[in-house]
């Protein structure tokens, strides 16, 4: 009796700790390929990971796994909680799975073009099978700079992009050049700080790009580069005149362009053809400037898209559009005032006009602010010109209709308008955070524009005419079919 129970006492051993050498039983894995997004060279990745499963049920042992550029490899490998370039007698129990995280630091190589990286992770089981899962990079050398001052006339060209550490300043009297395709990359909290002036100037197709310096995703539908507070702003100083922005894609800071001024006489910056998009607090930000903005678009600010304090501006041909999707409490898509609270003092608005353009978004009321005209004790209506004319906006229309002075030729738009709001564009996606305000077929800011300003717009925001057609639309896209 004793040596039968020990007889299959060795044989359950035996069963427990075999492993299948069937070369019909293989591995499966969650993906096939690892691919990283584009990548600054010594930068480390982000960690990724995928599974290996062990569909069958026997045991199956990896008599080896190896990178095939071993040592020499840019990635880095983690098996089953063992960091290595290789790794040997690795079970995995039938019906089980082990984690694999892999990361990669790429090297520079001088060149402007990105370069792909690859190497692959070679698994050989006890059967002899050998398996293998591709690693794919791309690599991109990047201009590093940290903590730099700009101290004298700059350009700044498209060869390459900008990885900025620290902070960016542009020194009093001096210019900032920044070329066509520029591209501008801030790591976390990193800001512009002008006291100087900045020039920069792209294309419909090689715009200038103010953005976050994370190119990986915190989900596989969901690159950083669709968040916002990605890095700081744009700043310009008291000292910073005739700033000039001409296709520029600003996205993804703390904030976008701010700029406060003491002197409306001088002119703080000319905005065309661009885009603030994506910010947490106020998109664009200006105290007593006075300033120039057409064909632009300024949309998802949890603060305020265009804050306004006093000033001298125009915006034609704009489109301002709040759906932020990060907070529950946000600004609207314009606030306009003359009057600071907390200091209870007048900041005169000397002429401040939004024409041929659309203020909107996802509020019962997208235009709000503190203009004061009249007290029993003071007269500021001089202080208080501005005027909405020609645009489509979402605003408590019944109350503000009377007002002749400030308001002409509006579409008032609200719930009940046949297109409201999101409908008015083509795609308002939240579930992805994809946004194209590009103006939907029915949206109801078609062809409320007033023809007057062709002649000094003949395109929109994307380079396409407006002359030829019956009707202008507002805001910065013409429609065009898709």
């Amino acid at each position: 009796m004793l040596i039968v129970l020990f007889a299959m006492s060795m044989v359950g051993c035996r069963e427990e700790q075999g492993f299948s050498t069937d070369m019909s039983h293989r591995l499966a894995f969650s993906s096939d390929t690892v691919r990283f997004d584009t990548l600054f060279t010594s930068v480390s990745s982000s960690t990724y990971s995928f599974l290996i499963y062990n569909r069958n049920k026997a045991d199956l042992r990896i008599a080896s796994a190896h990178l095939s550029g071993g040592e020499h490899s840019p990635y880095r490998i983690n098996l089953d909680g063992l960091s290595g370039v290789s790794f040997s007698d690795v079970a995995v129990r039938g019906g089980d799975s082990l984690y694999v995280f892999v990361e990669v630091t790429v090297d520079p190589r001088g060149q402007d073009a990105p370069f792909e990286v690859c190497d692959s992770l070679v698994f050989s089981l006890e059967s002899g099978v050998i398996q293998q899962v591709q690693l794919r990079a791309y690599g991109q050398d990047a201009t590093v700079l940290r903590g730099v001052c700009i101290d004298t006339d700059t350009h700044f060209t498209a060869q390459r992009p900008y990885l900025i550490y620290d902070s960016l300043r542009v020194e009093e009297g001096v210019v900032l050049y920044l070329d066509a395709g520029v591209r501008l990359y801030f790591r976390d909290k990193v800001e512009l700080q002008a006291y100087g002036r900045i020039e920069a100037v792209g294309t419909a197709d090689s715009m200038v790009v103010f953005r976050g310096a994370r190119t990986d995703r915190m989900f596989s539908y969901l690159p950083y580069d669709r968040l916002s507070a990605q890095w700081g702003g744009i700043t310009l100083h008291e000292t910073s005149h005739d700033n000039l922005f001409v296709y520029c894609d600003i996205h993804g800071g703390t904030y976008g362009l701010r700029a406060k001024d003491a002197d409306m006489s001088r002119t703080k910056l000319v905005m065309q053809n661009s885009q603030i998009h994506n910010v947490d607090e106020d998109a664009l930000q200006l105290t007593l400037c006075s300033g120039s903005f057409a064909n632009s678009l300024f949309t998802n600010a949890g603060g305020h898209c265009v804050n306004l304090l006093g000033g001298r501006l125009s915006f034609l041909h704009c489109t301002m559009a709040n759906f932020f999707p990060w907070k529950n409490e946000r600004g609207v898509a314009v606030n306009i005032s003359n009057y600071h609270e907390e200091e209870q003092a007048i900041y005169p608005l000397l002429g401040v006009d939004f024409i041929n353009s659309v203020i909107t978004g996802g509020k019962d009321d997208e235009l709000m602010g503190t203009v004061l005209e009249k007290t029993d004790s003071a007269d500021y209506s001089q202080y208080a010109q501005y005027r909405f004319a020609y645009s489509l906006v979402n605003s408590k229309g019944e109350a503000r209709e009377p007002d002749t002075l400030h308001f002409a030729h509006i579409v008032w738009e609200h719930k009940d308008s046949t297109t409201y709001g999101r409908t008015n564009f083509r795609t308002i996606d939240h579930s992805e955070f994809i946004y194209d305000f590009h103006l939907d077929s029915l949206s109801i800011a078609r062809g409320i524009a007033s023809p007057a300003y062709v002649e000094m717009l003949p395109y929109d925001k994307d380079d396409l005419p407006r002359v030829g057609f019956e009707a202008i639309d507002a805001g910065c896209y013409q429609y065009h079919q898709p």
